[in-house]
């Protein structure tokens, strides 16, 4: 499992530093991200132009600039063994925008899909 545990490390920090190209590299060719409101699920294809628009819409929202490599928070998490998979969940902060929970899961090294709400 410490290949799983690795890909959600770097996922993690990917979302910590808001850098999309660090969660795209580790996301599987199946990634999915889902469950923010008013939002449909993006898959991979399609993620980088999401990012491009939800970094916007966080800065204009009061959290980090664009361009900064401190965006995320989390605390709380947990994860846990499920057959071949990793999944984790736990509480994250964008500051001064927005907090809530998340859900993810990483099998053969990648990570395959994750759910957050706020």
């Amino acid at each position: 499992m410490s290949r799983n545990n690795d890909a959600l490390d770097t996922y993690s920090l990917g979302w910590a530093r808001g850098d999309s190209s660090i969660i795209y590299k580790i996301a599987d060719d199946s990634y999915t991200f889902s469950g923010l409101p008013n939002m449909e699920p993006v898959d991979k294809l399609h993620f980088k132009m999401f990012w491009v628009n939800f970094r916007s819409n966080v800065e204009d929202g009061g959290g980090p600039k664009a361009t900064s490599s401190e965006f995320m928070k989390f605390k709380n998490v947990i994860r846990r063994e499920v057959g071949d998979a990793l999944v984790e969940s736990g509480q994250w902060e964008v500051p001064g925008f927005a907090a809530g929970l998340y859900i993810s899961m990483a099998r053969g090294g990648r990570v395959m899909w994750e759910e957050a709400t706020m």
